[in-house]
């Protein structure tokens, strides 16, 4: 899956897959993206992250990716959340839950 990334924590190797984005079907620019990362460890799945990355968050640390494409948004939805899941793996949970980056 393009966009998936091998990580390591604490001396385990883990591969985190974003699925597809999905926004709100509007006119006006969308206030929140959501998106399931996969959480897999030696191919298999440990876990589904369903993940929602806001508008206001986007703003304040990459306000130039909302301006482009949804290709250009991609790299910044993706890092936010995988920063999460990290963070979450590390605290040793690995299973299913929803995430707010």
């Amino acid at each position: 899956m393009s966009g998936a990334r091998a990580i390591d924590v604490d001396g385990t190797s883990y591969v985190l897959e974003p699925q597809p984005v999905r926004t709100s079907l509007t006119d006006d620019p969308s206030m929140m993206w959501g998106f399931q990362v996969y959480v897999r460890r030696a191919g298999d799945l440990m876990g589904i992250k369903t993940c929602f990355v806001g508008r206001v968050g986007i703003h304040a640390t990459d306000p130039q990716a909302l301006e482009g494409s949804i290709e250009d948004l991609l790299p910044v939805l993706h890092r936010r959340a995988f920063e999460k899941v990290i963070e979450r793996i590390g605290e040793g949970e690995t299973g299913d839950e929803i995430l707010f980056a």
